[in-house]
C-alpha cells in the first residue's frame, strides 16, 4: 500500500510552489551595462567612453599648429628691441607675420577644421613665414631660432594636412556659389598685382612686399577651378568636383591669413603704412571661403 502512494505521488506533477522552489540560475550584481563588459574586445569603454585616437595626419597637424605657436615665443631677430628674451614673434619686427602664425597655430592646435581649412590655414602660414625668411635674408645672420622653428611647425602642418585630405574618406559635400566665388578670386588677383600694398605705389608682387605672389597664384587657381565646376554637370564626375571645391576652400583660407597677416601688422601693430591691397585681398579671400558650404 506504502509502495502504491509513493509511486503514485511521485508520477503527480510538480506543482507551483515546488517549482519557485528549484534553484535558478545565478544572476550579475551590478547594473546591466556591467554584464556586456568584457566581451569580445576584452572590456568595453568603461565610465571614460570612448577613446578616440587620432590619425597620423591629424596628429602631424596638431604638433605643427604647437610648434608654431611656441615659436612665436622665441626671438625672430637676433637684433632690436624685439631681440631674445622678448616676445619677438608676436611683436612689430615681424610686421604681423608671427602674430598670425600664432593664432594660426593655436588655432590648428586647438580646433578640429574640415580638410580644405586646415590645409589652407596651413598653407598660408607656411606661406608668410616663408616670405618673412626671404625678406630678411639669410645672408645677414639677423634670423633667430624661433623663424626657423616657426618654418619647421608650418611645413609640419602642411604635411599633416596633405594626408588628413588623403586619409578621409567620408568628406562631406561641398557645393559653391559660383558668382560670389568668382567674385573673391577676382578681387584677390587683382589686389595682388593692381592695387597698392604699402606707400609709395608698391604692389604686392614688389621684391619689397612678395605677399601678393602666393595670393595671385592661389587666387588665379580659384578662378581656373571655378570655371571649370560650372562646365561640370553636377551629376557627372561627383568626386573630381569634390576635389575642385576643397582646393578652392583652401586657396580662400590662405588668402585670408596671408592678407589678413598684413591687416594685423596695420591695425594691431600701429603700422599704418600698408595701402588698399591687403584689405580687398583679404575681402576676397572671405568671400571665396564663405562661397563653398557642406551642402
Amino acid at each position: 500500500m506504502n509502495d502504491d502512494v509513493s509511486t503514485t505521488e511521485s508520477n503527480q506533477p510538480m506543482s507551483e510552489d515546488s517549482a519557485a522552489e528549484e534553484p535558478e540560475e545565478p544572476m550579475v550584481d551590478g547594473p546591466p551595462e556591467a554584464a556586456d563588459e568584457g566581451g569580445e574586445e576584452g572590456g568595453g569603454a568603461g565610465m571614460l567612453g570612448e577613446i578616440e585616437i587620432p590619425s597620423t595626419g591629424r596628429l602631424l597637424v596638431g604638433v605643427g599648429g604647437a610648434v608654431m605657436a611656441v615659436s612665436t615665443l622665441l626671438s625672430w631677430l637676433k637684433v632690436g628691441h624685439d631681440s631674445f628674451p622678448n616676445v619677438t614673434g608676436v611683436g612689430v619686427t615681424t610686421f604681423g607675420v608671427g602674430l598670425a602664425v600664432f593664432l594660426v597655430g593655436l588655432s590648428l592646435l586647438l580646433r578640429r577644421k574640415s580638410v580644405g581649412a586646415t590645409l589652407g590655414m596651413a598653407l598660408g602660414a607656411f606661406a608668410i613665414t616663408l616670405i618673412f625668411i626671404v625678406l630678411i635674408g639669410t645672408d645677414r645672420n639677423i634670423l633667430g631660432f624661433g623663424v626657423w622653428l616657426g618654418l619647421a611647425g608650418t611645413a609640419l602642418a602642411v604635411l599633416g594636412a596633405l594626408q588628413t585630405a588623403f586619409e578621409s574618406k567620408d568628406q562631406p559635400t561641398l557645393e559653391l556659389l559660383p558668382m560670389q566665388a568668382a567674385l573673391g578670386a577676382a578681387l584677390a588677383v587683382v589686389a595682388s598685382f593692381w592695387l597698392d600694398w604699402v606707400d609709395g605705389s608698391i604692389n604686392g608682387l614688389d621684391s619689397d612686399v612678395l605677399f601678393g605672389l602666393p595670393i595671385l597664384i592661389l587666387g588665379g587657381l580659384a578662378l581656373v577651378f571655378t570655371a571649370e565646376l560650372l562646365s561640370i554637370p553636377l551629376m557627372i564626375l561627383g568626386g573630381r568636383r569634390q576635389a575642385l571645391l576643397t582646393i578652392s576652400l583652401a586657396a580662400g583660407v590662405a588668402i585670408t591669413v596671408i592678407a589678413g597677416s598684413n591687416v594685423l601688422a596695420g591695425v594691431l601693430l600701429g603700422n599704418d603704412s600698408f595701402g588698399s591691397g591687403p584689405i580687398v585681398a583679404l575681402v576676397g579671400g572671405v568671400l571665396l571661403t564663405r562661397s563653398i558650404k557642406e551642402a
